[in-house]
């Protein structure tokens, strides 16, 4: 009686942690992971901002930490349906991520947040192959085009055609997109077996057990020197949590319905919110014509996919009506029955 017991509360919360981010579906999913790279992209912004007050790993351990905190008071009662497979699954996961906020953060350092926003959507062009590999077929002829035009458009914002170069900051920016596009692809292919939740929470966790390690080690001293802490501060350091919290949420619920090359085309729009804000908030600016026709490549390529997305739906939606009709069974989102 106890483990029938147990067993329905397991399965009574995890219900939970799927209803409450039941909103997502397929018919949402592209346009929430549009939502979460306009936030994402004003992470660079905050994020350039909180260096005037803290180092770097300090600003990830809080922006986890926070993150950690505020899952677990929300969604306390999923805390003890956490299993061992979801635990190392995730925690696997969330070592990319490390690793790629790691570079992210850095480059910040030594270049501006909208070129390092731009760079790291080189991410469009690792995460296809990657999934092409998992799945040892070509990407979509549709795809490539779109990723195509999207570097273009990176190349024109982020290259002085002047004076050529590659600084260090373009390298730890490249860095994040190439980690950035392994987090994706891994979470994709676990997201059917994984709680979204769940995933959030463990994600968190070893974020925040990372960034620590890292603080305590290069930046002992980082609490201790803590600058002009002000309005300012707090409202970015709460900005930069409540994003944490919201991107892992929807992306490790909206990747099930969208392929993580799509993901990562569509979060080409993130460095575009980066540049804006980026102008708003701290005076960056588009250098050129040359950058600005990159902007508009990389807005075209988004539109681009996301009509794609629409139509190949509509067809789909087409060919189940007719099958159904036939009394057959319906085709799944690639066209097979």
């Amino acid at each position: 009686m106890k483990n029938e017991t147990q067993k329905a509360i397991y399965l009574f919360a995890s219900a939970g942690g799927e209803k409450s981010m039941s909103f997502i579906k397929k018919s949402n999913a592209a346009y929430l992971l549009l939502l979460n790279a306009v936030l994402w992209g004003s992470s660079y912004v905050w994020s350039k901002m909180l260096l005037e007050y803290l180092p770097r790993f300090s600003i990830l351990f809080l922006c986890s930490l926070g993150g950690l905190v505020s899952t677990l008071l929300i969604y306390y009662p999923q805390l003890r349906t956490i299993s061992l497979k979801a635990i190392g699954r995730s925690a696997g996961i969330s070592v990319f991520s490390i690793i790629s906020n790691t570079f992210f953060i850095l480059a910040l350092q030594f270049t501006s947040s909208s070129n390092a926003a731009f760079i790291v959507q080189m991410s469009v062009v690792f995460t296809p192959f990657l999934m092409a590999a998992i799945e040892k077929k070509r990407p979509e002829g549709k795809s490539v085009l779109s990723i195509l035009v999207a570097i273009l458009g990176l190349f024109l914002l982020t290259c002085d055609l002047n004076n050529f170069c590659l600084k260090l900051g373009d390298l730890f920016a490249l860095g994040n997109a190439l980690f950035f596009s392994v987090f994706l692809t891994c979470q994709k292919v676990h997201s059917e077996k994984l709680n979204p939740v769940h995933f959030s929470m463990i994600h968190h966790a070893i974020n925040t057990a990372g960034f620590l390690t890292l603080m305590l080690i290069v930046e002992s001293t980082s609490i201790r020197n803590l600058k002009n802490i002000n309005s300012q501060f707090l409202l970015l350091i709460s900005m930069s949590i409540l994003i944490t919290i919201l991107t892992i949420l929807i992306q490790s619920a909206a990747i099930k319905f969208v392929r993580p090359e799509k993901a990562a085309l569509i979060y080409t729009i993130e460095p575009v919110a980066a540049l804006v804000l980026a102008g708003i908030f701290i005076g960056e600016k588009l250098e050129g014509p040359s950058a600005v026709i990159g902007c508009g490549l990389i807005l075209l390529s988004v539109i681009y996919s996301l009509y794609t997305h629409e139509r190949k739906k509509e067809i789909h939606k087409d060919l189940n009506n007719g099958a159904v009709l036939r009394g057959g069974k319906g085709f799944d989102e690639y066209g097979k029955i």
